[in-house]
């Protein structure tokens, strides 16, 4: 058993990264509709006294963002999952790794955000931020990266 408990905030912070892999990035709720996006590719419309339907996006722009976005959090959160396994049994020093993972969380949901930002015309872009607020997965990143950070620098 490991002596330093650094690691415990290397899997806090991995937990709040699956968290952010499986909750919504973004959400629009009103009187008459209600409106999820995940950002790799997934999201939901339900109207008001409906049905909610489930949809992935067919638009490029979207997914290659979202993706890229997905992928960063997902080798951020699998490296800090691992590692923080080894350094509960062995008690190892992966605070460089973890330190780099907490800026990949951080650096995620940026991509995301300005990525479709910058592929969207100016009007459209303000069109899906003004109809669209931000969720749990877009927070929850920062979250991940203060924990990930935390862990790297406990002695």
């Amino acid at each position: 058993m490991a002596k330093n408990k650094d690691y415990i905030a290397a899997f806090i912070a991995g937990f709040f990264g699956i968290l952010v892999l499986i909750t919504p990035i973004a959400y629009h709720d009103s009187s008459l509709v209600e409106s999820y996006i995940w950002m790799w590719g997934l999201y939901t419309w339900k109207v008001l006294l409906g049905d909610t339907t489930f949809y992935f996006s067919e638009d490029t722009n979207y997914l290659t963002w979202g993706l890229i976005t997905t992928l960063l959090i997902l080798i951020a959160t699998i490296s800090i999952i691992s590692t923080a396994r080894k350094a509960s049994k062995r008690s190892r020093k992966y605070g460089s790794l973890w330190f780099l993972c907490g800026i990949l969380f951080i650096a995620s949901p940026m991509v995301f955000y300005f990525g479709l930002t910058s592929e969207l015309p100016s009007w459209l872009t303000d069109l899906f931020w003004d109809f669209y607020r931000l969720h749990f997965a877009f927070i929850g990143c920062f979250i991940a990266s203060i924990f990930a950070i935390i862990g790297a620098f406990t002695k």
